[in-house]
């Protein structure tokens, strides 16, 4: 949804926004507002009542074929490999190319996609997905069961190295029962499951065979609204309309091309000079864009929240007393300030607008820095006077994770402390990443400046993790008090069975520190008032561009 609002500031200073509260399914998010709760589509209480912009109503106009689409890409995909990939920009270069077995409405509630309709019984151990038929690959082949179980056994098998496989593994068991039925026995129940399809992270459905035969780090074949025409890395991803898209009419625009464009500066002055349509923004770029008739900037919570990854296998990260202190010395204001121009709400592991498996702001811990405290645990852990550094990367392609960077090592000087700050390529940086986890933090570095995108339950923000196993374990991470609580926490379909074990994980994470979180964004869209019926996505993904259309 599109709202349009400032970042307000609630008791002691601490950055509030609007909320939407998410929950994958039957129920839909609702946004939520200290001090009084807002149902998307009605009044904006921000201390004065103000109607959502026009934008929000249904439009009269009749949509129409054809036009193009320039857009901005703000970081490189990579690779266009839709389950071998851990990068959030990938799945932006791959979205509207491939599709899943479900997918997400406007408000992120489950709804079919190349599966029309399912059944799950056996106590949530068997899945059993009817494809939608006439489904056509863009290379013209059918899209049958065999394509689904070689897609997901893709993802299963540990040569693919699938980041997001954890979002799978409890699928012990896939069958094709007919060419468009496909029954999938689960080892334990994961309640998530139709939301991690949806997700698309891991779950596109390619050609059986297609990684084998093709350079699927580059090329694409899916059943989406749009065709790959061209992805030239560091460039330019383009799309052409798939004429045979089973949801007719969509889309609507004939092509659209993704220039990539890292620099916000250079963004923003193609927007101004018209040679792009779109491109996302930061809190101050949107201010330095201003406002006017050629432009919308568009402005929604979405799931991206801020985090430090440590890599507690490393001397001194291995001690939770100095995890915790660090953290403590920290102001958690100013990172958002200085990181997001305030545009931010503080969070926890579970990002914070995530329906009510987050926990409330205001109720976390390091809200305000506590320097002396700070000094006490390091004591405690024989670091009474600091005297270590440690070393902190970050990519330039995302200035607000440098920026809070340095907060982090300006605030720990406080404590003695050198942070040796080591600035990287984005494609090296998550490179780094991948290979902390994967030697268990023998190798990749020590602490990692990034952000959680968005994920299909709460599941997704804490087993892969935090279990010893998980595959974005960051030094492999170990809580025996905490290993049982997250295998029952991912396997029970009760929800406030579930989101009480949610929050005594959250509580136990935040006072370890495996982590430090710091805060969920707003997600800031700038798009040419040209354009029609564009709604933006709590996923912080562009999946309604096939909805969108060029007016005359």
């Amino acid at each position: 949804m599109l709202v349009l609002i400032d970042p307000i500031l609630g008791p002691g200073g601490v950055p509030m926004m609007p909320f939407r509260r998410h929950v994958v399914g039957r129920v839909s998010r609702r946004a939520f507002l200290a001090g009084g709760m807002l149902v998307a589509g009605e009044m904006l209480r921000a201390g004065t009542s103000r109607r959502l912009p026009a934008a929000l109503a249904a439009t009269a106009e009749t949509p129409r074929r054809g036009g193009a689409l320039i857009a901005a890409q703000e970081v490189d995909p990579f690779t266009l490999d839709p389950h071998a990939n851990a990068n959030f920009s990938a799945l932006q270069g791959y979205e509207h190319v491939y599709e899943s077995l479900t997918t997400y409405d406007e408000k992120t509630n489950v709804v079919p996609a190349l599966a029309q309709k399912w059944e799950i019984s056996g106590g949530g151990k068997t899945y059993v997905f009817h494809l939608r038929p006439n489904v056509k690959f863009h290379n013209g082949q059918p899209m049958t069961a065999e394509d689904v179980k070689y897609s997901i056994e893709r993802v299963l098998d540990p040569k693919t190295a699938a980041p997001f496989r954890s979002w799978f593994d409890s699928i012990k068991e896939i069958r094709v029962i007919d060419p468009l039925t496909v029954q999938m026995n689960m080892s334990s129940p994961y309640p998530d499951l139709l939301s991690a399809f949806a997700a698309l992270r891991a779950s596109a459905v390619v050609p059986k065979g297609f990684a084998e035969r093709e350079n699927i780090k580059i090329k694409a074949v899916g059943t989406g609204p749009f065709k790959l025409v061209e992805y030239v890395p560091q460039d330019h991803i383009s799309y052409t309309r798939n004429p045979d898209y089973w949801d007719q009419p969509l889309p609507y625009l004939d092509s659209m091309t993704f220039k990539i464009l890292t620099d916000e500066d250079a963004r923003l002055a193609a927007l101004r000079s018209g040679q792009i349509q779109y491109a996302v923004l930061s809190t101050q770029g949107a201010t330095e864009l201003g406002s006017g008739t050629a432009v919308r900037v568009l402005k929604a919570p979405f799931a991206w929240g801020a985090v430090h990854e440590l890599n507690v296998s490393q001397k001194p990260l291995d001690d939770a007393r100095v995890r915790r202190a660090l953290r403590m010395a920290v102001d958690t204001r100013e990172v958002i300030e200085k990181s997001v121009y305030g545009g931010g709400v503080p969070s926890g592991p579970i990002t914070t607008g995530f329906g009510d498996w987050a926990l409330e702001p205001r109720s976390l811990p390091y809200l305000s820095p506590d320097v002396a405290g700070a000094k006490k645990l390091l004591a405690d852990a024989g670091y009474p006077n600091g005297g270590f550094s440690i070393e902190i990367r970050c990519s330039p392609q995302y200035p607000e994770f440098v920026a809070s960077t340095l907060v982090v090592q300006q605030a720990l000087k406080t404590l003695n402390v050198t942070v040796n700050v080591v600035q990287m390529e984005w494609g090296a940086f998550t490179a780094a990443t991948a290979q902390a986890a994967q030697t268990g933090g023998k190798q990749g570095g020590e602490i990692f400046a990034t952000a959680y995108t968005f994920r299909p339950g709460p599941d997704g923000y804490i087993y892969p993790f935090f279990y010893p196993t998980g595959s974005f374990n960051i030094g492999r991470y170990n809580n025996p008090a905490l290993d049982p609580l997250m295998v029952q926490a991912r396997s029970i379909s009760n929800h406030d069975q579930r989101r009480s074990l949610y929050v005594e994980i959250q509580r136990t994470l935040l006072a370890d520190a495996p982590n430090w979180w710091w805060y969920a964004k707003l997600n800031i869209e700038a798009l040419s008032s040209k354009y029609r019926a564009y709604a933006q996505s709590f996923t912080g993904r562009r999946m309604f561009l096939k909805r969108t259309w060029l007016a005359g």
